[in-house]
């Protein structure tokens, strides 16, 4: 009776408060909703852009060849030539960075040096400003990967080319020694071995390309690149044989081993990937992925957390006041002469603020899931039981605050700085397994820590309550409550 005597007193001086009811039930729900349908990471997942390109240049054409590639991974908010306004646009905020693409890149590449993609950005974020270098360079692989697709394409139409010449060639070594010098001195076989020459310089380069594409192979590739530049020496002496005449040929002992090198790059050349399509020689793997959780929105990943943040800070505040209130009222020491044990004012409030705090989220969480879609894949009584130790764990604390301070502006002081120090460390921001240190001694004595997992656990991942969770919140709940009524005794006494 005497329990339930404070716990009627308890309810009805808050149920005088309306506004404080209503900031309690409303309050939550539209920050909440505000935050959900205001809040787009178009901005950040995919940044503006202007690009600036010097129209009719070579780095004009790539750019318009490849604009896929820029698209994919930016918003392109404009093009211009003068970098200027594209540097005052930046300032200004109407894009996130400015893409330089020089005018001659293929020109400095054939002068052996690397072409430059400027990219400039402003931004203070050490978090999410990161997204502009990270697809800058995205982008800059793809690019890489787009010129030596096309350039493997080519060249490996020279590698086949190569083979039918060689084939020809290899041909004409099986007539006698003498109808052999004649046809090789002849100017069709001339203009042969004078393609041969230019293609074999050509399947060299493609080979170096091939190389460089896959490093870590030195198979086929080397072997031909010993092959091709062996021919080529060969290919030499049989060219200048050639132009002084068939006597010249058939003297040179340039034939028989242009014969034997040709019939040894013939066969290699027959194990080289010119089957294959250029898209897979420059890009060789293929990324699978697989998540085996089913990530929410945003919005929907950050409800839970906010849930246990609200639920601590809610019960905190509360709690932290009532027995200081009291006190400094003077009704406490009508409490002290009464009847009434100090564990039995201890219940009273404790049960009005937890019917009081459970019910206001529950609420909170309602609303979340029927407006913004948030996820409820563990099932409503888990959650439930999730939120009740949560509330427990708080009010637990809260009511120790309230014992120890020694002033409402205390009181108000340590709640915020339990607020703040849950935001911090709770993993609100920053998972727990990222904290090191004190701030992981810290977090072990917040309700938070444990609530914004366990509703993550329950709401996201269909999951339960770890034993972990459950008994930091029955730990925290007890202790404090213990501690609690002891200070409380012992004040009265």
């Amino acid at each position: 009776m005497r329990i339930g005597a404070v716990a009627a007193k308890e309810f009805w001086g808050l149920f005088r408060q309306p506004q404080l009811l209503l900031l309690l039930l409303i309050g939550p729900v539209l920050v909440m909703v505000a935050f959900g349908m205001s809040l787009s990471l178009d901005s950040i997942l995919w940044p503006r852009v202007v690009v600036v390109v010097e129209p009719g240049s070579e780095g004009a054409e790539i750019f318009e060849s490849s604009r896929e590639e820029f698209t994919d991974r930016a918003y392109i908010v404009g093009t211009t030539e003068d970098p200027e306004e594209a540097r005052e646009r930046l300032l200004r905020g109407e894009a996130d960075a400015v893409i330089a693409v020089p005018p001659d890149p293929l020109e400095r590449v054939e002068q052996g040096e690397q072409a430059t993609l400027g990219v400039t950005y402003s931004s203070i974020n050490p978090i999410f400003g990161t997204q502009v270098p990270e697809q800058a360079y995205s982008l800059v692989t793809g690019l890489n990967q787009s010129v030596v697709q096309a350039a493997i394409e080519r060249n490996i139409g020279d590698i086949r080319s190569v083979q039918e010449q060689v084939s020809e060639l290899n041909s004409r070594f099986d007539e006698d020694t003498d109808q052999a010098a004649q046809t090789l001195a002849s100017d069709e076989a001339q203009a042969t071995t004078a393609g041969l020459a230019e293609s074999l310089t050509s399947l060299e380069n493609a080979l170096r390309l091939l190389q460089a594409v896959r490093p870590g192979e030195e198979g086929d590739a080397s072997d031909s690149l010993e092959q091709v530049e062996e021919s080529q020496s060969v290919l030499a002496e049989v060219r200048e044989a050639q132009e002084a005449g068939p006597q010249e040929v058939q003297e040179r002992s340039g034939v028989e081993g242009l014969e034997e090198q040709l019939s040894s790059l013939q066969e290699t050349l027959s194990s080289l990937p010119t089957g294959v399509s250029p898209r897979i020689l420059a890009n060789p793997f293929r990324l699978d992925l697989e998540n085996l959780a089913s990530p929410p929105s945003l919005v929907g990943f950050y409800a839970p957390a906010l849930l246990a943040l609200l639920i601590q800070h809610m019960a905190v505040s509360l709690a932290s006041l009532s027995v200081i209130r009291e006190r400094l009222s003077g009704a406490y020491e009508f409490f002290e002469v009464s009847p009434l044990g100090p564990g039995e004012l201890l219940a009273g409030k404790f049960l009005t603020y937890f019917g009081l705090v459970l019910g206001a989220n529950l609420a909170v969480a309602a609303v979340l899931v029927a407006l913004l879609g948030i996820p409820l894949t563990g099932g409503v009584p888990m959650m439930v039981l999730a939120m009740s130790l949560v509330t427990m764990a708080s009010l637990g604390l809260g009511l120790l605050v309230s014992a120890l301070a020694k002033s409402q502006l205390q009181a108000v002081q340590v709640s915020m700085l339990l607020l703040i120090g849950s935001v911090l460390f709770a993993g609100f921001l920053f998972p727990l397994s990222d904290l090191k240190g004190p701030a992981v001694v810290v977090a072990y004595f917040l309700p938070a820590s444990y609530g914004i997992r366990a509703l993550q656990d329950i709401m996201i991942r269909a999951g339960g309550i770890s034993y972990f969770d459950l008994a930091g919140l029955l730990i925290i709940a007890a202790v404090s409550l213990i501690l609690t009524r002891y200070l409380m005794g012992r004040k009265k006494t």
